[in-house]
């Protein structure tokens, strides 16, 4: 798995727990994603590229010194442009289904986590456009 895949699942799981949490005051830590260690050097760049597409938001991060992946994001939500991104109808394969319910498929080991990139990177990319324009 290289550094791009490993990246679409960290996203898959840090989306999927933040649509199952809603709008709540809470931390989120890499341990709560419940995949290996070896993810860990994802988690920090995942929230803070997920932050600058817009599609969350936290207060802040707090990270313990003298640990590459211990620490917590505090009240991460996804934004509305968050929800909008994965209420969004989409077609894999044939089928009709929502990025939530892919996203959720990705997080549970159903369908490949390359989808995830490919959603992000084009659903991003279309509603940026359409929104600037």
């Amino acid at each position: 798995m290289d550094n791009l895949q490993r990246s679409e699942l960290v996203i898959a799981k840090i989306l999927t727990l933040l649509l199952e949490s809603g709008i709540t005051s809470c931390q989120l830590e890499f341990e709560e994603l419940e995949i290996d260690q070896d993810f860990c050097t994802c988690f920090y760049p995942c929230i803070e590229c997920l932050a600058d597409e817009g599609v969350i938001r936290y207060s802040d991060i707090q990270r313990t010194l003298g640990s590459r992946c211990s620490g917590s994001v505090i009240n991460p939500v996804l934004t509305s442009f968050g929800f909008k991104v994965l209420g969004k109808d989409i077609e894999l394969n044939g089928e009709k289904t929502t990025i939530a319910a892919a996203v959720q498929e990705v997080k549970s080991g159903n369908r490949d986590y390359s989808v995830v990139g490919d959603l992000l990177g084009g659903i991003l990319g279309g509603f940026t456009k359409s929104i600037g324009s």
